[in-house]
Order: C-alpha cells, then sequence, then structure tokens
C-alpha cells in the first residue's frame, strides 16, 4: 500500500508537468511524421482505434497537421495520466537541429550531472536524440530532477564496489534510515540489488528521500 501511494504521487507530479510536452514530439525520427510504434515509445497503451481516428488520410502516419489538429490534443490528453515524459524533445532542443546537448540538456534539467547525460546518450556521440531521451532510464533519471528541482546522489556515489549495481550495504552507508523492508520494496525484480532503472525510478526516490 506504502509502495502504491508513493508511486501514484511521483506519477501525479510527473503528468502535472506533461502539458509542456508538445504533439510534434511524437515524431521520433525526424521524418516529419509519427508512426504508431514512435506514439506507443511515449504512449505505450495508445490504442490503434485512437491512432486512426488521428490519421485523417488513413496512411498509417500522422502528419504535422495531423499531429496539429484541434482533436488531436484532446485524444492525447486522454493518455497524459500515464505518460513517461515530461518535457518533449522541442521543449529542449533550443537551436532546432533535432538533438540534445548537455547544455541544452542542463538548461532545462538543472543539476543534472556530465556522468548522467553520459549514461543517456547511449550511443556515445555526444549528443541526444528522440528515442535517448525518450528511454525508460532517461526520463527516470530526469523526472527526479523534474520533481524536486535539486541535485541528488548519484547511483555512481553508491556504488562503491563499481558493480553498476547498488546492494542494501552499499545504499543504507549513503541512506542510513533505509530499512530491509524498504530495499526490498525498491528492488523490483527480487534480486537483492538495485539496478538503475530500479535506482532512478521516481518512488524510488521518494522512498531514499526520506532516509
Amino acid at each position: 500500500m506504502r509502495f502504491t501511494m508513493i508511486l501514484t504521487a511521483a506519477l501525479l507530479a510527473t503528468a502535472a508537468a506533461a502539458s509542456a510536452m508538445k504533439a510534434t514530439d511524437l515524431d521520433i525520427d525526424g521524418d516529419g511524421f509519427a508512426s504508431i510504434t514512435e506514439v506507443r515509445q511515449i504512449f505505450p497503451g495508445f490504442s490503434s482505434n485512437d491512432f486512426r481516428r488521428i490519421d485523417e488520410n488513413r496512411d498509417r502516419r500522422l502528419s504535422s497537421n495531423e499531429l496539429n489538429a484541434a482533436g488531436t490534443s484532446a485524444i492525447i490528453g486522454r493518455y497524459q495520466d500515464t505518460m513517461a515524459v515530461v518535457h518533449g524533445l522541442s521543449d529542449i532542443d533550443t537551436n532546432g537541429d533535432r538533438f540534445v546537448s548537455e547544455a541544452e540538456l542542463g538548461g532545462v534539467y538543472k543539476g543534472v550531472t556530465s556522468n548522467e547525460f553520459r549514461l543517456i546518450d547511449t550511443n556515445n556521440d555526444n549528443r541526444v536524440n528522440a528515442s535517448e531521451l525518450y528511454a525508460p532510464l532517461a526520463q527516470a533519471m530526469l523526472n527526479r530532477y523534474e520533481m524536486s528541482g535539486r541535485d541528488l546522489v548519484t547511483i555512481m556515489q553508491v556504488d562503491t564496489d563499481d558493480d553498476a549495481f547498488a546492494s542494501f550495504a552499499e545504499l543504507s552507508a549513503v541512506f542510513p534510515g533505509l530499512s530491509k523492508s524498504e530495499f526490498d520494496i525498491i528492488d523490483i525484480n527480487g534480486d537483492n540489488r538495485i539496478g538503475s532503472t530500479e535506482y532512478y525510478n521516481p518512488a524510488t526516490q521518494e522512498v531514499l528521500d526520506k532516509n
């Protein structure tokens, strides 16, 4: 029950800020259209029927005109309660090159570290594309800043043995009030260690903040 309440609060905080995202951000690859695969990368539960309602010319892709049509916002709005993405690419990409630099990312998410930028930049080209930005791990990390507006302890600081995971001993050394029962709750896959996705989960950060 406690975990459900924490997770619900985190999702509500995310949904409250979701209005910053623009419909055109659904076009992830920048070809001027959004396929249903692209739409579902941001809204996993997006239905085929809703996609067809927006796709007025039935060409199985959404154009800029279709994405910006009056009825589109209403349809997308029904999915915002569960959306993962707070800020779309166009909110962060100030120079319009469809990539996000470390400086641009830091301009929106104050306090994001260079190490976190490198984790998000999975192809190591020193810029973040839409697919990298919308990836679950990237959004879990960035949502920490959206919710709290302050720099928090990173998993690299907790992981003293450099195995890419945080054990209970490592976590409790940094968060001395953390109980084993709380650790078991945030250890979502039950492998007795906390990976990056689990660590940067908003619900996990809520638990750690209290310890």
